[in-house]
């Protein structure tokens, strides 16, 4: 393994590990309707954004995006 990416699998294990905190302390502090939203919005933009991203395979093939 080259250490581009262990660095690489260090800081996405890292922001794994932050957002799943985050999440949790948000969770355990006030389940509150709009905590429920903003959770949900976040995590339906993240998917939208990766189903756009991903729609085109010839896009993707692409060196230079």
């Amino acid at each position: 393994m080259h250490a581009s990416q262990l660095a690489a699998a260090v800081v996405v294990a890292a922001t794994l590990l932050a957002g799943i905190g985050a999440l949790v302390t948000l969770a355990l502090s006030a389940l509150q309707l709009t905590t429920v939203i903003v959770v949900a919005l976040a995590a339906l933009y993240v998917v939208a954004a990766s189903a756009v991203g991903s729609r085109s395979r010839r896009w993707l093939a692409n060196p230079y995006w």
